[in-house]
């Protein structure tokens, strides 16, 4: 009889262990189910975050390619907050070419507005241009336009634009009809709404800094840059011109000829290389060109083609991205685009009183001294990035684009002696 009862107690023991054991094994698996489903769950947010992201991705580069060009081409695929700009005068002349077709412009140079869409096509919107925000007219070449050949029909909210990269006293604007037809300006002059200079100015901490028609110089007093110091020591030349277009109305090519000649009298040359002088620097070879420019000479003649307000030139960038001093001619402030004590004025001297200036600070210490700016500034060509990004940053700008503006008397804005201009 205990025998007996202890058999049953071992069984009932055995039973409440193994039912322990099934229970253990249904909650674990209840668990695992639950963790399974819960996983897919999580793993279907993040493959519609991560859809999201791919479709983002493929955007930007359907954007990118210009085998993609004709989604770009349907008004009704573009966001509605998209500026439309349309280039009324032949696209191949600057700064038209930089602004290319559609969006892809804003979007490789990385603008912080990229929603505006470039085209030729007068009938993108059925023929109606009084839908685009913009209309843009290089000054280049509306000389030749009639009345008949503008816009037909505007609205109060677009805005009209004149371009031009070319000097006022080059392009002046001649016909009446262009007086109260403009909105807008974009050009070299710093008082443009949207100014398009040549030379863009940062401070060391890569601000944007100028030019600026008011101008606050902060210059280092000491040149501690012992490798600038050893080239500028290495030079031998005295000037440097490079130079394509011989005849100007500046009168530069005069002056650089009695340049050459009272430089003679300090045993000095001025190399003039290229169309209009003896030595060539083909295009194609330009770097070579410039670092002889950078090792070699003192001077570089940075001189315009005509006088004009404000027009400077990527001739002045030859000089100052290349270490040598630019001898400046034309018809700006210059204060508006270099430091004081950086640069010489041809205007400001006689070429004998040049040439005696320049033999002078060849064999002096002074001559370092027109490099104390470049501690506190670079300059760069913003021609085919920042400025084309202007532009579109501009027209998304709600105040200035819904202020009303007209130039009732563009021409004389333009170039105040225009009568006198378009006469010859």
């Amino acid at each position: 009889m205990p025998r007996s009862i202890s058999l049953r107690l071992r069984l009932l023991t055995s039973l409440r262990q193994l039912f322990s054991i099934r229970l253990l094994l249904i909650i674990t698996c209840i668990s695992f189910m639950i963790s399974v489903i819960w996983i897919q769950l999580v793993e279907n947010d993040n493959l519609i975050i991560d859809n999201e992201s791919l479709v983002n991705e493929a955007l930007e580069n359907v954007a990118r390619d210009h085998r993609y060009a004709e989604v770009y081409r349907k008004v009704n695929r573009l966001q509605k907050d998209v500026k439309y700009i349309l280039l009324w005068t032949p696209h191949n002349f600057a700064p038209f070419y930089y602004f290319g077709d559609g969006q892809r412009a804003f979007i490789d140079k990385n603008c912080s507005k990229i929603n505006c869409y470039v085209t030729r096509d007068r009938n993108f919107f059925g023929g109606d241009t009084s839908k685009f925000d913009a209309i843009a007219f290089n000054g280049r070449n509306i000389d030749t336009l009639t009345k008949s050949q503008l816009p037909k029909t505007r609205s109060q909210r677009q805005k009209f634009i004149y371009f031009n990269m070319e000097s006022a006293d080059n392009y002046p604007v001649c016909d009446d009809i262009f007086d109260g037809f403009f909105n807008w300006t974009s050009t070299y002059r710093l008082d443009s709404d949207i100014p398009y200079p040549y030379i863009q100015i940062r401070n060391s901490d890569g601000e944007v800094v100028g030019p600026r028609e008011k101008m606050n110089w902060a210059v280092s007093k000491t040149l501690n840059d012992e490798y600038l110091e050893t080239k500028l020591q290495n030079k031998s030349k005295a000037v440097a011109w490079f130079v394509s277009h011989c005849s100007s109305r500046s009168g530069r090519r005069e002056y650089a000829h009695q340049l050459r000649r009272a430089l003679r009298a300090h045993a000095l040359t001025l190399d003039i290389y290229g169309a209009c002088g003896p030595l060539k620097c083909p295009r194609h070879q330009k770097n070579s060109c410039d670092s002889i420019l950078e090792s070699n000479y003192f001077f570089y003649l940075s001189f315009e083609n005509s006088l004009s307000k404000d027009y400077v030139t990527e001739k002045l960038l030859t000089a100052l991205q290349h270490d040598s001093v630019p001898i400046v001619l034309g018809g700006a402030d210059y204060s508006r685009f270099l430091p004081p004590g950086s640069y010489l004025n041809a205007r400001s001297a006689s070429p004998t009183a040049l040439a005696n200036m320049i033999a002078k600070l060849m064999s002096s210490k002074e001559y370092n001294q027109f490099f104390l700016w470049k501690s506190s500034y670079s300059y760069y060509d913003p021609t085919e990035t920042s400025n084309v990004c202007a532009v579109c940053a501009a027209l998304h700008n709600k105040e200035i684009f819904e202020k009303p503006s007209v130039y009732r008397n563009l021409r004389r804005w333009w170039l105040p002696n225009y009568q006198d201009r378009c006469k010859t």
